[in-house]
């Protein structure tokens, strides 16, 4: 079959979040009309991803491209700045064999103008300090000698960065939130806003639900604050509501998912962890709980959040970052431990007030759905190669 326009889609490494989900679904959203290759330095198992994210990319009609990795690199938080400047490298190396160039997470400097798809502002180690922080704490990213020293490795090994607000890129931001941090730290303003593809299933009719069931779902980073969410329904139980706790994600052996692993040991009676699930056991699952709990407080958008509030789990947020775009009900958002704690029990003791925010919740997803994303990604595709070198669909 042939195509007219060649796209190279890159994603550094594809482990399991929400940046995979996007760039399963700039594949599927664009493998009819182009001729599309997929770099990435991890393995691809196209029917693990297609189950996990409820897509259809099909290999027939994207092709994967194995891109080179450090040694010792063998999962996405392994040395990430040194593997993500070398990824950059083979990326670079390969751009001008397409007509359009796309970066499914976060900015690579192509040598040429492209399409940057903003997940969150890891890349960035002055974004870092200002943002990952984890009660006035920077975990990872402490400004030490080693540190220095391993950053300036990673650079000296890449290749030579123009400033972002320079390049001529088309910058997707996934939030308002970071459209904000783009236009205040990196001299891009008014970026537009693609909301990442989430799939929005709906509660399995009929299920009842735990009255005190919660769920927490995601990657489990030190970032996304697993211990603040244990503190928080520790607490929770502690004020009379003996609630108990579903925990979607897989735990890694690194330091931080040891840390988690015990933390969850420890509250074993009423934690039950329950690993990386495919898309309909999470629905099984989600559709069993009435609550959800989310504590990273940087987060630019939220995928779990929404995931979680389309199947009936009425999930509640730190009161900063972009999940406020999805879950606006006040009643649902807080800034402190305690004000978390205090707003749960109100929802626990008030059953008639959660019916009305989940419905509530139900009909405010519908705006995140994947069929969206899709749209206003082959729109984007197609106005920025009018801009540039022509990108025509076939």
């Amino acid at each position: 079959m042939s195509r007219s326009s060649r796209i190279l889609v890159a994603h550094p490494w594809m482990g399991r979040g929400g940046s995979e989900a996007a760039a399963l679904w700039t594949l599927q959203a664009l493998q009819d009309a182009y001729e599309v290759d997929f770099l990435t330095a991890s393995p691809v198992e196209w029917n693990a991803y297609n189950g996990a994210y409820g897509t259809a990319v099909d290999p027939d009609r994207v092709r994967y491209v194995r891109a080179p990795a450090l040694p010792g690199v063998n999962g996405p938080e392994k040395m990430v700045h040194l593997h993500r400047r070398h990824f950059e490298k083979t990326c670079r190396r390969m751009a001008d064999q397409y007509d359009l160039c796309i970066s499914a997470y976060n900015p690579v400097d192509f040598g040429r103008p492209g399409i940057q798809l903003i997940g969150d502002f890891s890349f960035s180690e002055k974004m870092r300090r200002i943002l990952y922080t984890v009660d006035g704490e920077k975990p990872r990213h402490r400004d030490t000698m080693v540190r220095r020293a391993y950053l300036a490795a990673g650079d000296l090994a890449g290749v030579p960065r123009t400033p972002l607000s320079e390049r001529g890129d088309l910058i997707l931001a996934n939030s308002r939130w970071t459209v904000r941090q783009l236009a205040e730290h990196f001299g891009v303003p008014d970026a537009p806003v693609i909301y990442p593809p989430v799939i929005l299933p709906r509660a399995i009719p009929g299920v009842e639900r735990d009255p005190l069931g919660f769920a927490c779902l995601g990657r489990v980073a030190p970032e996304k604050e697993i211990e603040r969410i244990v503190t928080i329904l520790t607490a929770v139980r502690k004020a009379g509501h003996p609630v108990r706790l579903q925990f979607v994600g897989r735990i890694g052996d690194d330091d931080y998912g040891r840390k988690v692993a015990k933390l969850i040991e420890t509250g074993r009676d009423w934690i039950c962890p329950r690993g990386f699930l495919d898309l309909e056991e999470k629905q099984n699952l989600l559709s069993r709980q009435s609550f959800a709990l989310h504590a990273c407080r940087i987060e630019a958008f939220g995928i779990a959040v929404a995931e979680m509030a389309s199947l009936g789990c009425v999930p509640f947020i730190p009161a900063t970052g972009g999940a406020g775009e999805i879950v606006t009900i006040r009643g649902l958002r807080f800034e402190t431990v305690d004000e978390a704690v205090e707003k749960i029990v109100f929802a626990l003791e008030n059953p008639d007030t959660v019916g009305e925010w989940r419905t509530r919740l139900a009909v405010a997803t519908k705006q995140f759905g994947p069929e969206v994303f899709m749209k206003e990604l082959r729109e984007h595709v197609a106005a920025f190669g009018r801009r540039g070198a022509p990108v025509a669909a076939r």
